[in-house]
């Protein structure tokens, strides 16, 4: 039996071909434990579910564009049409921080809302849609993904590190207003995680490998699948007892 057998996910930002490809790891991650799950991106989730099927979960591949309200109400409604219920949401849809530097004096207005966009706006309406069932069914778990420059900050990337400790105050806010609904709403951050587009990168500059690992207590990469046991204890009940938290994972590097 799987920890979470009989619930159902949705996980947004699942496709592969992502940068770090963390989205589809989440969503094969939550099948492995009995999560039917459905797999929403922008871009086509169907080589995710094929995996997941293949590894003998039940999963859906669900088109959604995060920053449109219609497109996240057509998601949760799917999903409650293909699995009758929604119990986990992980709003991993999100532009990241490998999006080129840019001083504040340069940041346009175009720059700013187009991050803001996708990562705040994104999983306000996510959460929106989502509530109503795990109101009704009087359990659900909204696991929101921040970063862990929220502590450290990040030079030329204001959007972005606003936008993710936004995410945080949201997800305090939440877990306020709906707890009493027995609804669980936590943030999960990280730092850089390792892939082999950045591995390439490493290899090309050695000095930005040795100064990323120096700055750890754990001198180690981070990767995908470092990340998989914190969401499925936060998505699990094993977490009850908990929310408006943030986990940070990033070998050390900042302490909350």
């Amino acid at each position: 039996m799987g920890r979470l057998d009989g619930r159902v996910a949705i996980v947004t930002g699942a496709a592969h071909g992502n940068r770090a490809a963390i989205g589809s790891v989440y969503a094969a991650a939550l099948a492995r434990e009995g999560a039917r799950v459905a797999v929403a991106d922008a871009k086509d989730c169907g080589s995710v579910v094929a995996e997941i099927k293949q590894a003998g979960g039940s999963a859906a591949a669900v088109t959604v564009d995060v920053r449109d309200e219609a497109s996240v109400n057509a998601m949760v409604a799917r999903t409650l049409e293909r699995f009758g219920r929604v119990d986990i949401l992980v709003n991993n849809a999100g532009i990241g921080s490998n999006i080129p530097p840019i001083p504040v004096t340069e940041m346009t207005v175009s720059d700013w809302d187009d991050v803001m966009a996708v990562n705040v706006r994104g999983p306000f309406l996510c959460a929106k849609a989502a509530v109503p069932a795990m109101k009704q069914a009087g359990y659900g778990k909204i696991i929101n993904i921040g970063s862990s420059t929220m502590l450290s900050g990040l030079p030329n990337r204001l959007h972005y590190v606003a936008s993710k400790g936004a995410v945080l105050a949201m997800t305090r806010a939440l877990a306020k207003e709906l707890g009493g609904f027995g609804i669980r709403v936590n943030t999960v951050g990280y730092s850089l995680v390792s892939n082999a587009v950045t591995e390439a990168e490493f290899r090309e500059n050695p000095e930005k490998q040795k100064m990323i690992l120096g700055a750890r207590a754990i001198p180690k990469h981070i990767f995908p699948k470092d990340l998989v046991g914190t969401l499925i204890y936060l998505a699990s009940s094993d977490s009850d007892a908990m929310t408006g938290q943030f986990i940070n994972i990033d070998g050390g590097q900042s302490f909350t």
